[in-house]
């Protein structure tokens, strides 16, 4: 009596497993292990990839935050007729011709209590020459110019929360339409990168409905060191 042949499958699974056929790479030259290696070399480059996008994004946020500062500072400043006078010398201004006498020299305070980071006081003396009548009928304002960037100037409300000794000789562009003689500092609220600039007068005369009807505006250049030891 004929066995029975064994069944093909039982048969095909009682044989051993065969490694796959693999083509051999004509192309490359390399052997699997060999090639596994350009993966390798490129874990540097994704990683200097990604500084390289870190730095970038950080770039792009100081960058922003420098042009939110300068707008948060910034303000709206009526279009008028600037003269520039040189500085540490008495000129006219006004409709009252009033004698003024700006410092070049002014001076870097440094950071103020509750200010950014990168921000600063600096501030301008200034010397108002009295006149015979005061003018009710106008409005004064100081502005410091630093590139296309106005700011104008703190109020000695602030100052004097925070340095009351600056604030008793602080000056205030609603000063400009008094008559009496003024001499003091106007303090402003920069970015720590400011070295120099333009002080600005305007003197901003009123209709009826109190709308501004004339301005005029006086400029001297200014620089800033830092502060010196005993000055108020």
């Amino acid at each position: 009596m004929k066995r029975n042949a064994p069944h093909s499958d039982a048969w095909n699974a009682q044989a051993p497993e065969r490694e796959p056929w693999q083509e051999p790479d004509h192309f490359s030259g390399e052997t699997p292990e060999r090639a596994g290696g350009g993966s390798a070399r490129l874990v540097p480059l994704v990683i200097c990839a990604i500084l390289l996008a870190v730095l970038l994004v950080e770039g792009v946020f100081i960058w922003g935050k420098s042009a939110q500062m300068q707008r948060n500072n910034a303000v709206y400043v009526p279009s008028a007729e600037q003269n520039v006078y040189p500085a540490d010398e008495s000129f006219s201004f006004g409709p009252l011709q009033r004698a003024m006498k700006v410092s070049g020299q002014g001076e870097d305070m440094g950071r103020i209590t509750g200010a950014a980071q990168d921000e600063k006081i600096v501030r301008v003396a200034l010397r108002m020459g009295a006149v015979n009548d005061a003018v009710w009928d106008c409005s004064g304002a100081f502005y410091l110019q630093c590139g296309g960037t106005y700011y104008p100037n703190l109020g000695g409300y602030r100052l004097k929360q925070e340095h009351p000794e600056w604030a008793m000789r602080a000056l205030d562009g609603y000063e400009l339409c008094e008559s009496g003689m003024e001499e003091g500092w106007v303090y402003f609220l920069v970015p720590e990168s400011v070295s120099e600039g333009t002080f600005w007068m305007h003197w901003l005369e009123k209709d009826e409905d109190y709308n501004n009807e004339s301005v005029q505006a006086a400029g001297v250049p200014v620089s800033f060191a830092q502060e010196v030891a005993g000055n108020d």
